[in-house]
């Protein structure tokens, strides 16, 4: 029987009989059943890895923006006519004029001076544009004391304002034209403060003059509203547009690449799996290890005639050639949890059998006593025992004198 050379079991190294591989050829470094074995128990890998690389891709080209470029809002208020009251009293709302006027202060509000004022309050330059509506006017027939018609145009609704701001944070937007409001109720107070205190003058030195009690009254009122001069702005509609998508288009193009990607680093994930796995998983890596002329054969639970036969045939050979008559199968680390397929071929074999418990559990007695009439097969159950069990087991008993028919790969 040909003896095969394991090296230093210290080293952890061996030397196999590659004479007799027979995959040798343009695929003699690929296991492919071991890769398909490894492909079975870790698929998983494909969809992970695929996945992964996808994903980067579309982070990539999308930079992943969660939120648009840019926000643009809208804020428009009405503004109370304060004057308005005047007319209880007897004074024409329009004798009020305020200064700066309604254009004025529009201008006042888009000024240099007042966008810098603005930016120092909220500590950064934030764009707001402000629009007033065009007021309207009705045209009123009046009758004269003489009996003439007349015509008078006279204002009609009151100004709204819009602020408008484009900025790429949203709050900043918000902030600002809270600031803007502020500013136009301050512009409006004042304007129609020094209006108010114009007509006041004017009716006081006329009151001097010529004192009336309507004219008291008057002056009464006036000096009412200015203490109360109030010039609130009410909001009445709102409009936010987000600019720019959240998330960009990526490209069909993209996608392929990542799924192809994705597929060949699977692939060689896998493949260092398959060569970095410990355990056996096909008969080609146990050839490897314990040489062709060990490998008693490849058995299942289920019968398979040809492969049985084979198996059957190597141990009967072994059987002949030492003059043993019984059959003792030693598995490795774990006892077998079916004896179907060994107690398979020790029938086709003509011997009896017996299966002992895992070679890590037998004591030395019992692994180097000799009997001329019994013949040890070892036992690998695939996908469960560690290659370097097998090296590890075959050198121990290699050593024990006794007869030593191969391995035996089951599952």
């Amino acid at each position: 029987m040909a003896l095969i050379n394991f090296g230093s079991l210290a080293q952890g190294t061996y030397v196999t009989d590659q004479h007799h591989d027979t995959d040798a050829g343009l695929l003699a470094g690929v296991d492919l059943a071991a890769f398909w074995e490894t492909l079975k128990l870790r698929w998983w890998v494909i969809p992970v890895v695929v996945s992964l690389a996808v994903g980067f891709l579309w982070a990539q080209a999308s930079d992943l923006s969660t939120e648009p470029s840019a926000y643009y809002i809208t804020r428009t208020y009405e503004a109370r006519d304060s004057t308005a009251v005047l007319a209880s009293v007897g004074i024409d709302p329009v004798s009020v004029r305020a200064f700066p006027d309604a254009n004025n202060q529009l201008l006042v509000l888009q000024s240099a001076a007042v966008r810098d004022e603005i930016s120092a309050e909220l500590g950064r330059d934030v764009v707001v544009t402000v629009t007033r509506s065009r007021p309207t006017f009705t045209l009123v027939d009046t009758l004269e004391s003489d009996g003439q018609s007349s015509f008078v145009f006279t204002s009609a609704g009151v100004p709204t304002y819009s602020f408008g701001c484009t900025e790429p944070v949203k709050a900043d937007c918000e902030r600002a034209i809270a600031a803007y409001v502020t500013k136009t109720v301050e512009i409006r107070r004042d304007a129609l403060t020094a209006g108010l205190n114009d007509l006041r003058a004017v009716l006081a030195q006329v009151q001097r003059t010529a004192p009336d009690d309507s004219i008291a009254a008057k002056l009464a009122a006036i000096d009412v509203l200015i203490e109360r001069a109030d010039t609130p702005l009410l909001e009445i509609s709102r409009f936010e547009e987000a600019i720019g998508a959240t998330l960009t288009s990526v490209r069909r193009p993209t996608y392929t690449f990542g799924l192809a990607a994705g597929l060949l680093v699977a692939l060689l994930v896998l493949l260092q799996l398959t060569y970095s796995d410990s355990r056996i998983r096909t008969a080609r890596q146990l050839t490897r290890i314990a040489g062709l002329t060990r490998l008693l054969g490849h058995v299942r639970a289920a019968p398979e005639t040809v492969r049985d036969r084979r198996a059957s045939i190597a141990v009967h050979q072994a059987l002949q050639q030492s003059s043993a008559s019984t059959i003792r199968y030693i598995p490795l680390r774990s006892a077998l949890a079916d004896t179907t397929a060994v107690q398979r071929v020790a029938d086709m074999s003509q011997a009896p059998f017996s299966v002992t418990a895992p070679f890590s559990e037998l004591t030395v007695s019992e692994l180097t006593t000799g009997n001329p009439s019994e013949l040890d097969v070892i036992v690998v159950q695939r996908n469960r025992d560690l290659r370097t069990d097998v090296v590890e087991v075959l050198a121990a008993l290699d050593r024990t004198g006794r007869s030593v028919a191969g391995v035996l790969l089951v599952n």
